[in-house]
């Protein structure tokens, strides 16, 4: 996939724009100081969340990568279809590392926090941050998932088409 391409792809993407609206909604209505507690509640729901998530659709990529056959596989870049989709995943993938990994040192540096006497408050823009990645490595699964579903319905029409020959 052309650089050009993926960077179009990854700016009009609806999961982008659904984690921006998340950050936007959380900027306007959640009070200026977000509380400690709460916030690391919430990083150790998203720890465990993500970690799940992220094992799971790291063994489905291998899966998707591993399943199909060379002439599937010709088949589906005839038209950029296979590129496309390993590139959604490998996006995916990345993105789920990265909110694992910042709400995993969030959650150690609220720990540390949380000790100091006075200490009650995380900033909002570090709130808002971390609700950005996490929603976009949620949302960015979703839409990985369509394209996982996209994938059997081209394998289906491929075998269709060769048993029609």
């Amino acid at each position: 996939m052309k650089f050009s391409n993926a960077l179009r792809s990854l700016f009009f993407s609806w999961d982008l724009w659904l984690a921006v609206i998340v950050m936007t909604l959380i900027l306007v209505f959640a009070p200026n100081k977000i509380g400690l507690i709460f916030s690391k509640d919430i990083l150790g729901i998203s720890i465990s969340v993500l970690s799940i998530i992220f094992a799971v659709f790291f063994a489905a990529l291998a899966i998707l990568i591993t399943a199909g056959d060379n002439e599937f596989i010709r088949f589906l870049e005839e038209d950029g279809s296979f590129s496309r989709i390993i590139w959604t995943f490998r996006v995916t993938l990345m993105l789920l590392f990265v909110a694992l990994l910042s709400s995993i040192v969030l959650y150690v540096v609220i720990s540390q926090y949380s000790d100091i006497p006075g200490c009650y408050y995380v900033p909002k823009w570090l709130f808002l941050i971390y609700a950005f990645l996490s929603s976009y490595a949620l949302f960015a699964t979703g839409n990985s998932t369509l394209d996982a579903v996209k994938y059997a319905e081209l394998r289906a029409r491929f075998l269709k088409v060769t048993r029609e020959k």
